[in-house]
């Protein structure tokens, strides 16, 4: 009764590979070969939520296309003036390859690991933590900036302190910021500051606006490197501590990774330190040849930044 239901299964899985659509070709040129499951491979060195924007686009498809197709036909060119036959090349290429591989385990690793319940901990990361936990007091606002690009200090000052007697005089704080601002950022913002933090603004800013106390009041000028500002308060929101149960979930999403991360740096140390693990130290030291200082800056600032591939 095994042996048939394993038969059974072994011909429905033949069936299924019978069945499996053959890779089409993209482009060829002679032994050069581009196919569909080409394209499905390039499409695992881009995020997975991006991927159906490349399958969208037509434009991305042959993008994509291009460049597999580019590569290989440089890369048959190689082969074919024997570039391939370095022995270092060859180690080089093994190297790609094994990063890849090594990426794809790290990977794998972190979507199979299985750490334990975490919701104690998350208690315990809150409880001890309520100040990552806890909203700023913020602010919402008009704005006018008064540049010392435009103005020397003297005027901008003067100018600034005119534009408040006005408002304190009964004109209207944003007719006056359309009016006088300076801030290049106008046309976007309209002089608003919406649930601004302290944290978010210049200090000085900031001091002078949560000091203020009620809706309505506007700053005196308040000085920066850059210009004079004047802030009418419309509300503040005070700060607050977010209840556990909303941060729950993030704070076990980032125990979990941090789990993770852990196990997976353990578990690679136990692949490498093993009894049968040697460091050749002498080796390894006779690699290092010793530059002068002067030739050493000179290499650093001549040096190319590292990508990727290397």
């Amino acid at each position: 009764m095994k042996i048939a239901a394993v038969i059974c299964s072994l011909f429905l899985s033949l069936g299924a590979w019978a069945q499996a659509p053959a890779p089409k070709p993209l482009v060829t040129n002679g032994p050069i070969e581009v196919t569909s499951e080409d394209f499905e491979a390039f499409l695992l060195r881009v995020p997975e939520p991006d991927r159906p924007l490349i399958r969208a686009s037509l434009e991305r498809i042959g993008k994509a296309v291009e460049l597999v197709y580019t590569s290989r036909t440089v890369a048959h060119d190689a082969r074919r003036l024997g570039l391939d036959k370095d022995p270092r090349v060859q180690l080089r290429i093994r190297q790609l390859e094994e990063g890849y591989l090594a990426q794809l385990w790290s990977e794998h690793y972190r979507k199979t690991a299985k750490p334990p319940d975490l919701a104690i901990r998350a208690e315990e990361v809150y409880r001890l933590n309520k100040e990552r936990f806890t909203e700023p007091e913020r602010f919402t606002g008009t704005y006018i900036q008064i540049s010392f690009q435009k103005w020397n200090r003297d005027l901008a000052l003067k100018r600034a302190q005119e534009i408040r007697a006005k408002a304190l005089a009964g004109a209207d704080f944003s007719d006056l910021a359309r009016e006088f601002t300076d801030d290049p950022n106008y046309a976007k913002n309209h002089a608003r500051m919406d649930l601004v933090a302290a944290r978010d603004i210049e200090k000085p800013i900031a001091d002078a606006v949560l000091a203020l106390k009620a809706a309505g009041e506007i700053t005196h000028p308040v000085e920066t490197r850059g210009a004079f500002h004047l802030v009418r308060l419309e509300r503040k929101v005070p700060a607050r501590l977010r209840p556990f149960a909303e941060v729950k979930d993030d704070i076990i999403e980032d125990e979990r990774s941090k789990f993770v991360g852990l196990a997976a740096d353990q578990r690679i140390g136990e692949l490498k330190n093993t009894p049968l693990t040697k460091v050749h130290e002498q080796n390894i030291a006779s690699l290092f040849v010793d530059i002068d200082r002067e030739t050493l800056e000179r290499l650093k600032r001549q040096a190319t930044p590292p990508t990727a591939a290397q």
